[in-house]
């Protein structure tokens, strides 16, 4: 795509104020620009409301849908910054879609190999699954088809996500949850549930501990790690990882910057203002990339 055309996109340019030499570049034609928006909106996983995207795709849901599919079929990395779309609307959580994404590359038999670094890093936090594990998980896939009793992928793949230590600072929110979930929730459950519909997100710490975890595991909610303009950021090594490929994608190539540049002495402000990059990106680009340590001075 022609970066005179994406700079506009990305400043939200409309066809009737798109300057004339850019107007020619796509043929003079406004389907050929709102054809542009769709695939750049997608790509770079943007939201749907204050982008221009949504002149171009007026069904919000199925937009959304569509950026879901493409994420999963290119192997990118879940849109984190998306988490109350994803979770409350669509009920995809990142668990259950690099679940998705583990089940499609092990039934086209691809390698390891395959998974750009931060979905491999990814996979590797939530299911557990790094290099290793996932060669024997295809040794298994592969000797079960020698027997009657045939194993899928999906069947070899775990259940819930890693156990996590839950900070008492991070927020809950409710996902997408159903009367058919409610029936098989315990008491203290419901509670939780019931309190952060009534009064909205709860800090983890005022919840019962292994609610918050069993709410997760389910995925009937989901953590927020909020960060302000003061925070400072520390990224510890991901232990067990082996480096894959580059997928080269917006989020991969800003998420590269900020690793690159981060310390424990830069706020997040600070660090915005050096890359030039907007505050707000920075902020919902840390905490669902990495395993990432938040203090405030």
């Amino acid at each position: 795509m022609n970066t005179d055309v994406e700079f506009h996109i990305r400043q939200n340019y409309p066809w009737n104020k798109l300057p004339a030499n850019v107007k020619q570049s796509l043929g003079n034609s406004q389907r050929e620009y709102e054809k542009h928006v769709l695939l750049y909106s997608i790509r770079n996983q943007l939201r749907f409301r204050n982008n221009l995207v949504r002149h171009v795709r007026k069904d919000e849901r199925k937009y959304y849908e569509e950026l879901l599919k493409y994420s999963r079929d290119h192997l990118m990395l879940y849109p984190y910054h998306l988490s109350d779309i994803m979770v409350k609307g669509l009920r995809v959580t990142p668990f259950s879609y690099y679940i998705g994404i583990m089940e499609d590359i092990m039934n086209s038999e691809k390698s390891y190999d395959s998974l750009p670094n931060f979905t491999a890093a990814d996979c590797l936090r939530l299911l557990g699954i790094g290099r290793n594990q996932y060669i024997d998980l295809m040794n298994q896939c592969r000797s079960s088809k020698k027997f009657f009793r045939r194993k899928s992928a999906r069947d070899l793949l775990p259940a819930k996500p890693v156990e996590i230590s839950v900070e008492p600072w991070w927020v809950a929110q409710t996902g997408y949850i159903t009367e058919e979930d409610i029936k098989v929730c315990s008491p203290a459950e419901k509670k939780a549930i019931d309190k952060m519909i009534d009064s909205g997100p709860q800090l983890a710490g005022t919840m019962e501990y292994n609610v918050v975890l069993s709410l997760y595991n389910r995925g009937f909610i989901y953590l927020d790690v909020p960060i302000s303009d003061d925070s400072c950021i520390s990224v510890p090594p991901l232990e067990g990882f082996v480096m894959n490929r580059v997928q080269g994608d917006y989020f991969e190539t800003l998420l590269y910057k900020i690793f690159v540049s981060i310390d424990e002495q830069t706020n997040v402000a600070e660090l915005a203002n050096v890359l030039e990059i907007d505050l707000g990106l920075v902020k919902v680009s840390l905490p669902g990339s990495a395993e990432v340590l938040v203090f405030d001075f």
